[in-house]
């Protein structure tokens, strides 16, 4: 959804994507938290924070005059668009990284894919009951995204689909619905569904390797 609507916390006011973002992070932990332990939750609390922070400081890369002139402007504002990407990138490395390093398995990629969803699927049905837009289309949005953590933590319980097929659904799921979504199409959600999927393919697709690998050498 775009924003349309600027709320006041404390002596500041800030665009409903704040709130929404910092609903999608509390509740998503949470429920990772409780339900798949505390390393899970600590992981994508790690995860959200360094992107949040590499996002935030990336204002020294696409604004260095700004910053050089006036230091503490760093203090107010972050790298943008570019900034986000570079922040996804970055961490998604680390966690492929992380990910080889620690050998992760079923209950590791699935903790990842929830939280990802969890956050992206909180943070769109918050965005539309805090900003103006069609009813038809906040329908859609908070259905489509709904039915998808359904769907999601169903294939978990049940086996039923693969990370990276899950990850491909996610994708398409969004892009119907950025489609339906008044404004700019390239948003910066959107951009984080397109690389928190390939990211969770490539997860995949590493950890499907190596055990291909370790059956070849028996």
């Amino acid at each position: 959804m775009p924003i349309t609507q600027y709320y006041p916390v404390g002596a500041i006011t800030v665009p409903s994507s704040w709130i929404a973002f910092s609903a999608g992070f509390v509740m998503t932990y949470l429920f990772i938290r409780i339900y798949f332990g505390k390393t899970a939750g600590d992981r994508i609390g790690n995860i959200f924070f360094n992107t949040v922070i590499i996002w935030k400081f990336s204002v020294i890369l696409t604004d260095f005059s700004t910053v050089r002139h006036y230091p503490l402007s760093i203090l107010y504002f972050h790298g943008g668009k570019i900034g986000w990407i570079l922040a996804l990138i970055v961490v998604g490395l680390l966690t492929i990284r992380q990910g080889m390093k620690e050998k992760w398995k079923y209950e590791d990629h699935w903790s990842l894919l929830l939280a990802l969803i969890s956050w992206q699927t909180v943070y769109q049905v918050v965005m539309t009951f805090l900003n103006d837009g069609s009813l038809l289309v906040k329908g859609g949005t908070i259905a489509f995204f709904v039915l998808l953590w359904a769907l999601t933590f169903w294939s978990y319980r049940k086996k039923a689909n693969s990370v990276s097929e899950l990850s491909i659904i996610w994708i398409a799921v969004h892009f119907m619905v950025s489609a339906s979504q008044p404004g700019a199409f390239w948003t910066m959600p959107l951009i984080t569904t397109i690389g928190s999927g390939l990211l969770m393919w490539i997860l995949q697709r590493q950890a499907t390797h190596s055990v291909s690998r370790k059956e070849e050498a028996k």
